[in-house]
């Protein structure tokens, strides 16, 4: 499942230490694919863990290197969260949870909504010499909702689908 994860302080971890394994191979298995993309924006900037608040510094080809490299890893997480996002969102209607409790899956649903937009922004908001501040709110940005999400959203549908009487049981 997850191999690595990262850490708040920049470093890759076991995702089993962090706690955000949610059991389910399907689920679990793209979650890596976020923890892979948020590995490569923490190497985009020399200076990405320095208290370094642009990109001044750096010359002309540094930063053409850099802001491709960040466009690369935010296309990654925009497409894993779209394709991740659907994916969750057909497990909740093909396991019945939507019928069941629509209120829980809106919310998970709005949560999936709220992020994509956040990375969306980010897209939208892309400047060369602001690169490195970028990366680290890219950074704290996702590890602050993944935590979150995983725990409050994610753990609650693999426990729905893989209750004893689940029509999806073990199929995802």
């Amino acid at each position: 499942m997850f191999e690595q994860g990262i850490d708040g302080a920049g470093g890759a971890v076991d995702a089993m230490q962090i706690g955000l394994l949610t059991g389910n191979r399907t689920i679990d298995l793209e979650h890596q694919e976020l923890f892979a993309a948020l590995n490569a924006a923490r190497a985009i900037c020399l200076n990405s863990q320095s208290s370094l608040a642009s990109c001044a510094n750096c010359d002309a080809a540094r930063h053409q290197h850099c802001e491709q490299t960040l466009v690369d890893v935010l296309g990654r997480v925009l497409g894993f969260v779209l394709d991740h996002f659907k994916t969750e969102e057909s497990i909740m209607r093909d396991s019945l949870l939507l019928m069941i409790d629509r209120e829980l899956c809106q919310v998970h649903m709005e949560d999936h909504a709220g992020i994509s937009a956040m990375v969306e922004r980010m897209v939208r908001e892309l400047d060369s010499t602001q690169t490195v501040s970028l990366v680290r709110e890219l950074d704290q940005l996702l590890m602050r909702w993944i935590a979150q999400h995983i725990a409050t959203h994610d753990v609650a549908l693999v426990n729905w689908i893989e209750r004893e009487d689940s029509v999806l049981r073990s199929g995802i």
